[in-house]
């Protein structure tokens, strides 16, 4: 008798919103502006990935009370934009 096993993976499938790491989804929002200002004001903050991680989901919980499980759906909102031409860089 087989006993049905529940899966492991918590949070949303990131394959199916066009991304291969959680890192890619991080990478992503550390590079975007909001309201004209970069999330990431420190250089050195970009070049440490758990620094950048907490850095970037600390701003998106306070600014905007957003959970971390959300941010991927915000990314693949934002790289899809990017790839549609609905978005620009430097705009």
């Amino acid at each position: 008798m087989d006993t049905p096993t529940k899966p492991t993976q918590t949070g949303p499938n990131l394959k199916a919103l066009g991304f291969n790491s959680p890192m890619e989804v991080i990478d992503l929002l550390a590079l975007i502006k909001v309201d004209g200002e970069p999330i990431i004001k420190d250089d050195q903050v970009l070049l440490n990935p758990q620094l950048k991680a907490d850095t970037i989901v600390r701003y998106f919980h306070d600014k905007f009370q957003v959970k971390p499980n959300l941010l991927p759906y915000i990314a693949a909102t934002i790289k899809r934009g990017l790839k549609n031409g609905q978005i620009k860089w430097g705009s």
